[in-house]
């Protein structure tokens, strides 16, 4: 059984996967897709960007991979001040981030600013996403 502490770890750590994950798709989104789908997400993860909720890895996989890396030369997620609660098998974290890319057609660089509210599931290969909340803040 592990601690608290260890939880804790093991889900900063999930979240800052997702995010070099996430990062990586603009050059590999091939082998990204296949880490969304192996080490970050489950399978039934669900997921609200502020537009269409989306439902299942595939789905989400493929949203972040073409939709957002597909448009974008380079991608670089900084995520902070983690509020992390965890209740047993499950837990709620909240991020902070920032994540700068720059864009294919205009070659524009933006920075987006939000926050993350997250759910997370432990599983026999450690803790998973199953809910992924992001809400862009101006």
């Amino acid at each position: 059984m592990s601690t608290l502490t260890e939880d804790v770890l093991a889900i900063q750590n999930l979240k800052a996967r997702y995010c070099a994950v996430a990062d990586s798709a603009a050059d590999d989104p091939e082998g990204a897709l296949a880490a969304f789908r192996s080490t970050v997400f489950l399978p039934d993860v669900t997921a609200d960007y502020g537009f269409d909720p989306m439902q299942g890895v595939d789905t989400l996989g493929s949203f972040l991979c073409t939709a957002i890396a597909g448009n974008s030369e380079w991608v670089l997620h900084m995520i902070h001040t983690p509020m992390i609660e965890i209740a047993g098998d499950t837990a709620r974290g909240d991020w902070t981030v920032m994540a700068h890319l720059k864009r294919r057609e205009t070659g524009e660089v933006d920075l987006v600013r939000g926050r993350y509210s997250d759910e997370f599931r432990r599983t026999p290969e450690g803790w998973r996403i199953a809910r992924v909340t992001f809400t862009r803040l101006l």
